[in-house]
């Protein structure tokens, strides 16, 4: 008879566990709106001097009027 006891109170427990960790979760969702999404703003895409891969500018190597893809490419000069 104890163990039936200790067991209906653990079935319990568990229950409510689970139940406020569900009401947890949606509570969340309704509290922490999305970020607004900023659009991007285009970039310039210039080619590598080197193999013609053709990259954002902010992500390309420059050497006076050259870009490149990689420091590898920078210094094997253009093709």
């Amino acid at each position: 008879m104890k163990y039936l006891l200790v067991l209906i109170v653990l079935i319990i427990a568990y229950n409510v566990w689970r139940k406020q960790r569900i009401d947890d979760k949606r509570s969340g969702d309704q509290q922490r709106p999305a970020p607004p999404r900023t659009p991007r703003i285009p970039q310039e895409i210039v080619p590598c001097a080197r193999c013609g891969l053709m990259l954002p500018r902010s992500e390309a190597l420059q050497q006076g009027e050259l870009h490149f893809c990689s420091v590898e490419h920078q210094r094997q000069g253009p093709a």
